[in-house]
C-alpha cells in the first residue's frame, strides 16, 4: 500500500510559472488574431490637398446645362478638378449608375465639358455624382466617388 501511494506522488505537474507563460501566449495570439481579423473592416484614408478626400467633395462646386443639342454640359465652379462623373438615371423607381470617363482627362477649376453619349440625355431624372483622384497614405493614387448628397441634379 505504501508502495502505490509513493507512485501517486511521484508524478509531476506543470510548474505555476510555466502554466502562466502559455496562458499569457494564448492570450497574446488571439489578440494578434483578431486584430488582424479587424483590419480588413477598416479602409484606408485617402487624402486630397492633405485632407480627407470625403470632405474635399463638399468643397467641389459642379453645374450641369442641358445644350441646344440635349446632350449634358458640365462647369467646374470650383478648385477642385473632378477627374470624372458617375450618372445616376432615375427610370421608373430604378436607378441606372453610368461611370463616365471625361474626354480629355478631368475638369479642372473653372473648366468645362460634355457628356455627348445619347444614353445620358434622354431627359429623364438625372443626378451627376463627382469623381475625385487622391492619394492614400501608402502613396497610391486612386479614385473616390462622393456621396450622393454632394451631386447635382440635371
Amino acid at each position: 500500500m505504501k508502495k502505490e501511494m509513493e507512485e501517486k506522488t511521484n508524478k509531476k505537474a506543470i510548474s505555476p510559472i510555466i502554466s502562466t507563460v502559455m496562458l499569457i501566449m494564448i492570450v497574446i495570439v488571439i489578440a494578434v488574431i483578431i486584430l488582424l481579423w479587424s483590419q480588413g473592416f477598416t479602409k484606408e484614408k485617402i487624402l486630397k490637398f492633405d485632407r480627407a478626400i470625403d470632405n474635399v467633395c463638399l468643397d467641389v462646386s459642379l453645374e450641369t446645362y442641358v445644350n441646344a443639342d440635349s446632350t449634358i454640359g458640365l462647369r467646374n465652379k470650383g478648385i477642385v478638378p473632378i477627374q470624372e462623373v458617375k450618372l445616376i438615371v432615375s427610370e421608373g423607381g430604378n436607378d441606372i449608375v453610368y461611370d463616365i470617363g471625361i474626354d480629355e482627362g478631368k475638369i479642372g477649376a473653372g473648366l468645362s465639358n460634355t457628356i455627348t453619349d445619347p444614353i445620358y440625355s434622354s431627359g429623364k431624372d438625372m443626378k451627376v455624382i463627382p469623381v475625385l483622384l487622391g492619394r492614400s497614405k501608402s502613396g497610391a493614387i486612386q479614385t473616390f466617388t462622393c456621396p450622393e448628397s454632394t451631386g447635382v441634379q440635371v
